[in-house]
């Protein structure tokens, strides 16, 4: 008896551990999903009345300084190194910032990319967990659980996806269906823990009507994001 007790304890600890990362997934999906569709929006104001705001904003070189980013659309895939935690990641051409500090110069950020012309967006959050936070064990259940997602239908593919080295990353790689996507869009999602305890969203997403033709540049950029100083 003693055992059992002590087994559901430890499923019961890995359970409540796992919560956080899953309400800062929403919360960080909310967010895109509110930039996205205030970009949505913005693109269907009449022609006439985009004139009247005056001449275009300027396109960026990408430097990677948020002085050339607040201007527009990139001209060109711009790959931006973390200066806090250790990653970089590449924005493609043709896409520009909507919030947020692309080098990650706060202790947490929310930052996030769109396309113009499309509903298309990525979006960064992460945040650090207490030291006895189980990573493995979290990301264990949390992968086999989305394996069981899958066969109902919620996703259409799903990874495990580790990049190991001397931070010890670990996490897995999901792709949701448009019938159960969250709130009406389609993301491909990297939920990823270094060996410091910091949990990583990175996820690209849009509405359904967009996925397909986008699919592939936006696995290229959630490919394209490297732990490593």
């Amino acid at each position: 008896m003693r055992k059992l007790m002590w087994t559901l304890g430890i499923l019961t600890l890995i359970g409540l551990w796992t919560l956080p990362p899953v309400w800062a997934q929403w919360g960080a999906v909310q967010s895109g999903i509110d930039a996205a569709r205030k970009a949505k929006e913005a693109g269907q104001q009449p022609q006439q009345q985009q004139q009247q705001q005056g001449p275009a904003t300027k396109a960026y070189e990408g430097s990677a300084k948020m002085s050339d980013t607040k201007t527009g659309v990139s001209t060109s895939a711009v790959t931006y190194k973390n200066t806090v935690r250790p990653f970089s990641y590449t924005i493609p051409a043709g896409w520009r910032l909507e919030r947020g500090n692309p080098t990650g110069s706060a202790a947490s950020d929310n930052i996030i990319f769109m396309k113009p012309g499309t509903t298309c967006g990525f979006n960064i959050h992460w945040n650090q967990m207490v030291p006895s936070f189980p990573r493995k064990a979290s990301v264990d259940a949390s992968y086999k659980s989305a394996m069981e997602e899958k066969s109902i239908g919620k996703y259409i593919a799903v990874k495990r996806r580790d990049q190991g080295g001397k931070d010890g990353v670990i996490g897995w790689e999901t792709i949701e269906t448009a019938e159960k996507g969250s709130g009406g869009f389609q993301r491909i999602q990297w939920n990823v823990f270094d060996g410091q305890n910091y949990n990583y969203i990175f996820q690209a997403y849009s509405e359904p009507k967009d996925f397909n033709a986008n699919r592939a540049e936006m696995q290229r950029l959630i490919d394209s994001i490297k732990f490593g100083k």
